[in-house]
């Protein structure tokens, strides 16, 4: 079961219809869960006849900076307990805490380092924690031809990854939730 908590800065006190509102947003996030799952080996396959798309999602430059270690991945996949995504410009986050979900979220990380784009602005900030310790932490950029993250250590840039496609699909369907929840409850 994935567990996604989106919290609202300007909503009043739940009421019923918003609490159904959440219940179908969550059914909706299961089946979409579930039918990814379904899909990986179709996936899986598809991606070995096509060229990867995530060298097409920025304009050519070299990368700058390394690919976050696999043994870093690796330990978050075993062992994270939280990741937490803040946006910057909608007024919402995203908590998950469940394993599964934790791991979903680490396959949004592509192997291929990025480029750091002067063009391209964070879309917000994103941690990756096991028991309460941030073992990664950077930001998420999500724009037209930006689509990748910047890990960094003690404010200083050091990893940068492009965002898989499953991680851009994820992206557009949490921010569209997000509004979509917010807009209804505004009416």
């Amino acid at each position: 079961m994935v567990q996604t908590s989106i919290y609202l800065s300007s909503l009043k006190p739940i009421t019923s219809q918003l609490n159904t509102m959440i219940r179908f947003i969550f059914i909706l996030t299961m089946a979409g869960a579930m039918f990814s799952c379904k899909n990986e080996k179709a996936t899986k396959e598809q991606s070995a006849e096509q060229p990867n798309a995530n060298t097409q999602t920025a304009p050519a430059q070299e990368a700058t900076l390394s690919s976050v270690p696999l043994e870093l991945i690796q330990r978050i996949w075993e062992e994270g307990t939280q990741v937490d995504y803040i946006y910057h410009y909608h007024p919402f986050t995203i908590s998950l805490s469940e394993r599964a979900a934790i791991q979903n979220t680490m396959r949004h990380i592509a192997e291929s380092p990025a480029p750091i784009t002067p063009g391209c602005q964070p879309a917000g900030i994103v941690t990756f924690q096991i028991d309460g310790d941030i073992v990664l932490r950077g930001d998420f950029y999500f724009d037209t031809n930006c689509t990748f993250f910047v890990f960094y250590d003690k404010d200083k840039n050091k990893y940068s990854n492009y965002m898989t496609q499953e991680g851009i699909t994820y992206f557009n369907n949490q921010i569209q939730q997000g509004l979509n929840l917010r807009n209804q409850a505004q009416q």
